[in-house]
Order: structure tokens, then sequence, then C-alpha cells
């Protein structure tokens, strides 16, 4: 069975309603900070974290997590991006670009944490440069056909780019020529958490599981919005257990 009928249907757009929460999800957050135990890292051993947005958003979308990891003793960076529209296969070119920068200058290896389309370009980031990515957490990123499994709205949003940008028919879907393949692929020697919920109003949320069986993949089910991720709770316990693990 290929990976395109592992899964059926999309978000409705009353699905999509459910996005409207992520205030409340934020808030949820804000309480927790006072209350929940959090893993700090030990001194002089905290992990160097760099952050990848979701489709059309920019770092800042991050920055409330980027805020909360240096809180707990780690060092984040941002990717360079101010609106994560571009072809697959430029963006990439970024990526590495921004990857390899940031490795040299902090003579390590990063945790790479991706939201959405940032997820699928995080984990092509492990598959080609394992030796540089310590561990790769996607959130809510759709690891199949990514206009399949997305609601209609962002599927019209996709093309709408394509054309303001001059790109080929197909741009930002799986038929481009650069590719966006990549999204079955895992990076098989780098540990990856991948993070879902049923709850998802913009990605069909069995398109996020990751299929593979590896041993160095887990998915982890949380109750959240898509864009929410960002601010949930449930994703900020899972992201700084994990930031605290050893490396392999």
């Amino acid at each position: 069975m290929n990976s395109h009928s592992k899964y059926r249907g999309r978000p409705t757009m009353l699905d999509a309603l459910g996005e409207f929460r992520v205030p409340l999800e934020a808030t949820m957050l804000w309480l927790h900070a006072f209350t929940y135990p959090w893993p700090h890292a030990e001194p002089g051993k905290g992990k160097l974290v760099m952050f990848i947005p979701g489709f059309m958003a920019g770092d800042v979308t991050l920055a409330p997590m980027a805020n909360f990891c240096r809180m707990m003793g780690h060092r984040a960076v941002t990717s360079g991006i101010w609106s994560n529209s571009d072809c697959p296969r430029e963006a990439l070119e970024h990526l590495t670009k921004r990857l390899t920068q940031v490795t040299d200058r902090h003579h390590g290896p990063v945790v790479v944490i991706g939201q959405s389309l940032g997820g699928v370009y995080a984990r092509e980031l492990g598959h080609r440069h394992p030796d540089r990515i310590e561990r790769v957490i996607t959130l809510g990123s759709p690891l199949g056909p990514i206009r399949e499994a997305a609601n209609i709205l962002v599927q019209a949003v996709a093309r709408s780019v394509a054309r303001v940008r001059g790109k080929a028919e197909g741009c930002l879907s799986e038929s481009c020529s650069c590719g966006l393949s990549m999204s079955n692929r895992h990076p098989a020697k780098v540990p990856t958490t991948v993070v879902y919920s049923r709850t998802d109003g913009v990605v069909n949320w069995q398109s996020c599981l990751d299929r593979s069986g590896s041993p160095m993949v887990e998915n982890v089910e949380v109750m959240s919005s898509h864009v929410g991720m960002a601010v949930n709770p449930e994703v900020y316990k899972i992201v700084a257990s994990r930031l605290v693990l050893p490396a392999n």
C-alpha cells in the first residue's frame, strides 16, 4: 500500500473552526508556566535548537517557543524565514545554509523543531545532514501528499501564492519538479518525534503519522489545534522533555 492510500479525507471547514481556540491554548500555557515542573537543562548541557515555521508563517510565530526553550537553559536560533512560502527547493537551499552556519558557529549539532510545512523541511534536513542534527521534532506536519491532506483553504492559498510568485503550475505541490516527495522520507539516522492532533483543523491528522516503523521515530498525540501547537502546553511538555534527553 502506498502512502497516498493510508488516510482518507481532509479537515472540513467545520473542523477548521476549531483553530479559533488558539487564545485558549495560549492561556492554558500561561497557567501551566507557574505550576508545571518543567525540566531544565543542567548547566552547560543546554541544547542548540533551530525553529522552522509553517506555511506562510515566519519566525515570529515560533518566538514564544524559542523564548521558552531559552528559559529552560537551551540556546534557540531562528531559521531566518519571514514567510515560509518559497519554492521548496529554494527554501531548502536557504535552510541548509542556515543549518551549516549555525552548527559551525556553535561547534555542534542542533535540534530542529518544525511546525507544519516547517516540519517537512526539518525531516528533510535530518535526512540530508544527519551529522549536523541531533533530533527532529515535527508539529502537525503532513508526512504524505501535502495538498491532499490540507483543507481547501490551504490549497487555495498555495495555488494563489504560486501564481503570484510566477511559479509553474504545481508549485508547492507533489507534482512540482522540485518535489515535496521529501515528505515521505524520514531521517533514518536521527531520532524524530512526530507530534500530531486528532483535532487538527488544517491537515488530516492521519497524514501526520510516521508509518515507517523506524525505531528512531516516535508518534506522540496531543490535544491541540494546528496553529495552536506553537503555544499549546502539551506540546511544550513534549519539547521540554525531549530536549533534556542525551544525544544518541
